[in-house]
């Protein structure tokens, strides 16, 4: 492979990145939502609270639904039975 000569002329140069990019991407660590414990990037639950550091929100569970449902109908069964 050869190695490609880095551009010389002005139109040619990069601005490369800037000041909040290297804010936002230097570290390897971010902290955690929860007790802002510091965790390397990679990592997927915290150690010290065991958040989940998914980038998918959780859904409810379809019984938990389902459940709140069907209390509401005898709730309002009852109340115009009553």
């Amino acid at each position: 492979m050869a190695n490609r000569a880095r551009p010389t002329s002005p139109d040619e140069t990069d601005d490369g990145p800037s000041d909040e990019d290297i804010a936002a991407f230097s570290g390897v660590t971010r902290a955690c939502p929860e007790c802002k414990t510091e965790l390397y990037d990679d990592t997927e639950l915290c150690w010290n609270c065991g958040h989940a550091l998914s980038s998918a929100p959780a859904r409810k569970p379809a019984w938990v639904i389902l459940l709140a449902v069907f209390v509401l109908v005898i709730f309002l069964f009852a109340l115009i039975r009553w």
